[in-house]
């Protein structure tokens, strides 16, 4: 069987996909949809724009099978969760339906279609997670579902209460991947900080980062992706971040704004005073961590003064990278019930503002980097003399790259030191030192 797999979203999906894979062991990946026998779309429906993203790339399939019959769709994921009913009658003609409980179904899926959704909560386990997209850099999920009730997100009505992984397994499947060569592990999770509580009665993230460290003495990165603001977990976070140079001085919290109204209204459990006190306690214990964090414009009752707020907080140079993202209408959500909302045209302008005071902060950052040496992982190659590679401060898939210039072949997925010469737009440009 030929597998043809379009895989959207964020992260947790990508390693949703790959477990699904884990379960066709005898599947042959095609990057080409012509030559598929079954093609997979794991779809995404966190937001309005992600729900167009994953109905454009259905109706794509189904227009390929309007010329061969005999190709399978299955369409898996957030959507089918979400909006099945309304996903059968607008596409008639995909074989089978495969929600975010039902990873383990997808073999019976391709081979019989029909439909494979129910709410019995599940969370994978090491063994069931052994194919991998990237062959040195893998994401890895700590938990499943989420218990916030944040104003603006639906996530907690798609994948359910939170849900920890057992500690043994985590540091299990870490080994095994970097025993496997993997040079880069990411945590991921709808919240790394909430981990534990539900199976340990308190949050252990740090004990796992430590288990994890010692199952194994292979060197690679281990990097944290998504944190709720929590200050006294971070305190434990930093002690293990500086017990071991594996751990990536790099941490990603979604403050999502600073104004204390609209933390207020988003329903998050902290203030302004909170964040910069994170920050702060972050930049003084780990020089030159990164610190990333996501923020939305143009929630509902977002002020002029609201948003010069968060544009100043910007400015200050508190954080390091920054994704921004206009305010989507989700409808179930609390935030949809809200007075006050502002047009898409005017959150789209709001968001681009702070990606230009973003982009001022960190051609600053840039700069700075000329003449150090850094250690850099190698990503592949971006032309025949240069190569992409990655710094501790720089995640996959969100952040920039160091572009190498090296008379030699590098491997990817080889880690080198690189002397920075200077920048390039958004990228560092470096050379191989000798």
């Amino acid at each position: 069987m030929k597998l043809g797999v379009i895989s959207l979203g964020c992260p947790k999906n990508t390693v949703d996909t790959e477990c699904m894979l884990s379960c066709l062991d005898s599947a042959l990946l095609t990057t080409n949809p012509s030559d598929a026998d079954v093609i997979l779309i794991n779809t995404c429906a966190f937001l309005k724009s992600a729900r167009d993203e994953s109905a454009g790339a259905i109706n794509e399939m189904l227009l390929l099978k309007e010329k061969n019959p005999a190709l399978k769709i299955v369409v898996a994921g957030c959507f089918v969760s979400k909006d099945l009913k309304t996903l059968k009658e607008k596409f008639k003609g995909v074989n089978a339906w495969v929600g975010v409980n039902n990873i383990s179904d997808i073999k019976t899926a391709i081979e019989k279609g029909g439909e494979f959704v129910n709410e019995k909560p599940f969370i994978y386990k090491s063994s069931g997670h052994t194919a991998l997209l990237n062959p040195y850099s893998a994401y890895v999920k700590i938990s499943e579902g989420c218990n916030h009730k944040c104003s603006f997100c639906a996530i907690p009505s798609i994948k359910g209460k939170y849900r920890s992984r057992a500690i043994q397994d985590i540091a299990s499947e870490t080994a095994a991947m970097a025993g496997a060569g993997i040079k880069e592990i990411n945590l991921i999770s709808q919240d790394l900080v909430y981990y534990g509580t539900d199976i340990y009665g308190e949050k252990k993230l740090d004990l796992l980062m430590s288990s994890i460290l010692k199952k194994t003495k292979k060197y690679f990165w281990l990097r944290l992706l998504y944190l709720y603001p929590d200050l006294s977990l971070i305190k434990r976070i930093v002690k293990v971040m500086k017990s071991d140079e594996r751990v990536c001085p790099y941490i990603d919290i979604p403050f999502q704004h600073v104004s204390d109204n609209i933390l207020k209204s988003m329903r998050r459990g902290y203030r302004k005073k909170d964040i910069l006190e994170i920050t702060a306690y972050l930049k003084e214990q780990v020089p030159g961590i990164t610190i990333r964090s996501g923020f939305i414009t143009g929630y509902p009752g977002e002020t002029k003064a609201d948003f010069e707020e968060l544009r100043e907080f910007i400015k200050q140079g508190h954080i390091d990278r920054a994704g921004f993202f206009a305010y989507s209408d989700e409808p179930g959500t609390h935030a949809y019930t809200l007075k006050g909302k502002h047009t898409i045209k005017e959150c789209e302008t709001r968001r681009g503002i702070l990606m230009l005071d973003s982009a001022e902060n960190y051609a600053y950052n840039k700069n700075s980097a000329k003449g150090k040496t850094i250690k850099v992982l190698i990503a592949g190659m971006k032309n025949s003399t240069t190569y992409a590679a990655r710094t501790q401060g720089n995640a996959p898939d969100i952040d920039s790259y160091v572009l190498v210039k090296a008379s030699k072949k590098l491997d990817a997925g080889s880690f080198c030191n690189v002397k920075i010469t200077g920048v390039q737009g958004y990228d560092l440009k470096g050379e191989i030192c000798r």
